[in-house]
């Protein structure tokens, strides 16, 4: 252990040095592993009122639990500062979750700039579908163009990976989402709408900070919905993001998305103290600091680790 303490505090000396002074990276939202199966009001933050969203089995892995939202009038809501997160004015974010429609169902999602959101005109970015439109049409709100602009038919019962970049400078914000798993994103998968516009208006108009996730729904006929959310994610930083931060990559130790000199007191402590590389980063797993892929996750790994965040 001796030896190990020594090359590690060596190898973090000299990484450190390469060090910059800003890095893209996805913090946690919500990916619904600590919430108990059921109603999801008064869990972690969340507030939930007129429907029976719950936190269920992922009906595509068993091993899963995500965010069950039905068809009943109902509004969802978590503040950001719940996470520890912020998105000040002024300022662009990415915003990464997962979605996976069952049948058509009204509802809207996305961050609001009020702390307890319940109309549809509270959203600043909104992206939704609606039970009246002929397929599971996904949609986003925009001034241009009357208010909604189709953008994308969903196909049911698949999970669909989204990005959105939210810009609360100019009020503006931008789409991208394919159904690969674990995949990030390209130019490809960016959505427009008919008029091929891009870029979307947001529906408050508004200049301030991002305060709230918020979902709402509005009732529809028996057999309508649902749908589920999971992996929700934001920046940090004004990166524009295309990771799949739900993908853990080896070297990525701190799991922010990339594989960095950011990582380095992350890969020393699975190094030295695995179980405490586990409680800091419960979101990681031991094997992101197997860089050598051997099977293991030792010392031998420091060549290897260095090779990845170095580009060598």
């Amino acid at each position: 252990m001796h030896t190990t303490r020594i090359v590690a505090v060596c190898l973090t000396t000299v990484l450190a040095m390469l060090a910059g002074t800003a890095r893209a990276e996805y913090v946690l939202f919500d990916d619904f592993t600590d919430e108990a199966l059921g109603p999801i009001g008064g869990q972690d933050g969340w507030y939930s009122g007129g429907g029976n969203n719950a936190v269920v089995v992922d009906p595509g892995d068993p091993s899963n639990q995500c965010m069950y939202v039905p068809s009943e009038s109902s509004i969802l809501r978590k503040a950001l500062a719940a996470e520890d997160l912020s998105f000040p004015d002024n300022t662009s974010r990415m915003m990464f979750f997962r979605m996976r429609v069952a049948n058509k169902q009204t509802f809207s999602m996305g961050l609001s700039p009020y702390s307890s959101p319940s109309e549809y005109s509270d959203f600043a970015n909104e992206i939704g579908i609606a039970n009246s439109a002929p397929n599971l049409d996904l949609r986003a709100w925009d001034d241009d163009g009357g208010n909604y602009e189709t953008l994308y038919q969903l196909t049911a019962d698949v999970w669909y990976n989204v990005w959105v970049r939210i810009d609360t400078l100019d009020n503006l914000y931008e789409i991208w989402l394919n159904g690969t798993p674990s995949a990030g994103a390209t130019s490809a998968d960016k959505l427009a709408a008919s008029d091929l516009d891009e870029t979307f208006e947001f529906r408050t108009g508004s200049t301030s900070a991002l305060q709230t996730f918020y979902i709402k729904t509005s009732g529809g006929s028996s057999g309508f919905g649902p749908v589920y959310f999971d992996d929700v994610y934001l920046e940090t930083t004004s990166a524009l993001n295309l990771y799949n931060p739900t993908v853990l990559l080896p070297g990525d130790c701190n799991c922010d998305g990339v594989a960095d000199v950011f990582d380095i007191d992350a890969f020393v402590m699975a190094i030295i103290s695995p179980l405490d590389y586990e409680a800091t980063y419960p979101n990681c797993t031991i094997v992101n600091a197997d860089c050598n892929g051997d099977g293991a996750t030792d010392v031998f790994d420091i060549d290897a680790f260095v090779g990845i965040i170095t580009g060598d």
